[in-house]
């Protein structure tokens, strides 16, 4: 191919950029949401409008076998638990491999592995079901740390969200209680009035807990055994309000890059969206059903890059642990932000990892 000479090419470049700009008003999606359902199957949903855009892990890539949850880590890769092969997996775009593998003896075991997340340390946290623990794994290889969280009242773990100034948060499915762990040393950090580490109680399950910590600092929870969606404060557990009393079913939460709160219905196999603020009813967001999901089970988007817990957007504040917290307004970062070189003109693989898509940078799935 006969490259543009630089005069061209300086104007081909300023008439993309003109595009890019005459176009902002409705920028690409950068953030994808992706679905887990079918027990083995990944979907994958535009961030902007909720309309399916193809199945990304295929029914049972590399051994999936009951999807329970996923996350993007900070390589940018996908992380999922298969709950009955008792194995953490990783997807890299186009393989499935195992990250963590099936080790049902010893301390550094995991038996049943539920949710997956990575921690402000950049480590792998792992809420282990049937051993009643939260289990650390370094970030870059998979092997085992330590057990970060045990005792203190953890039974039957299946949801795990870390706060804004970095404690853990955890839903307890035996009790349907929230237990919150210090984020430096996995002690347990109960709210007012509460033993172990307790941070709202619960009513006796067995149901699962859903949950997610906004950069608000505000705690979304579901507890199985009753319904509604109840918004808490964070930092003291105060219950501040019900934004939806007739939610059930509820299989998995997150707030995306947004702010606002999504939330899995299984049973509807439909992603519901809630104003993050003040938790508003904002309608369904992905269509019962759409592009073929059924039993929807857990959540993620795809956006590495953004500090999901609001630090560095706004005006932060301390609340003694030396974490700041933003103000949470990220409104105004409703995409990833770029990444690699967006300069970089002879990029010969636009959806790459560093890519670019549409002139714009695109994330590697």
């Amino acid at each position: 191919m006969h490259s543009l000479n630089p005069t061209l090419r300086r104007l081909f470049r300023g008439a993309l950029l003109l595009a890019a700009l005459g176009a902002a008003s409705i920028p690409p999606a950068l953030a994808d949401l992706l679905v887990g359902g079918n027990g083995e199957t990944v979907y994958r949903y535009d961030d902007r409008t909720g309309a399916f855009l193809g199945i990304l892990v295929p029914n049972g890539s590399g051994g999936l076998n009951d999807l329970q949850g996923m996350t993007v880590g900070p390589d940018h890769l996908l992380y999922m638990t298969s709950f009955n092969t008792l194995q953490v997996l990783r997807f890299d775009g186009s393989t499935t491999s195992v990250f963590i593998a099936a080790n049902n003896s010893g301390v550094g075991s995991i038996s049943r592995p539920d949710d997956v997340k990575f921690g402000p340390d950049g480590n792998v946290y792992v809420a282990d079901w049937d051993k009643n623990r939260i289990v650390r794994f370094d970030g870059a290889t998979g092997a085992f740390i330590d057990v970060f969280a045990s005792g203190n009242g953890l039974q039957q773990p299946n949801r795990i969200a870390f706060g804004p100034n970095g404690d853990l948060y955890v839903g307890n499915a035996w009790t349907t209680d929230v237990l919150r762990f210090h984020g430096d040393t996995g002690q347990p950090y109960p709210s007012a009035g509460h033993s172990g580490a307790i941070f709202v109680p619960g009513v006796f399950g067995p149901y699962n807990v859903e949950l997610d910590v906004s950069s608000r600092g505000i705690l979304a929870v579901t507890q199985g055994a009753t319904n509604g969606l109840r918004f808490y404060d964070a930092q003291t557990g105060e219950l501040l309000g019900v934004p939806d009393p007739n939610l059930t079913n509820v299989s998995d939460m997150r707030f995306g890059p947004d702010g606002d709160l999504y939330v899995v219905v299984y049973a509807r196999a439909a992603v519901l969206r809630y104003d993050g603020a003040t938790g508003a009813a904002l309608g369904d967001f992905v269509s019962a059903g759409s592009g073929g999901l059924n039993r929807a089970q857990s959540m993620t988007f795809t956006c590495p890059w953004l500090d999901h817990h609001g630090r560095g957007h706004g005006h932060g504040r301390d609340h003694g642990r030396g974490h700041g917290q933003g103000n949470g307004d990220v409104h105004g970062a409703r995409h990833c932000p770029p990444v690699g070189n967006a300069d970089d003109e002879d990029d010969a693989d636009n959806d790459a990892p560093g890519g670019k898509h549409g002139g714009l940078m695109r994330l590697p799935f």
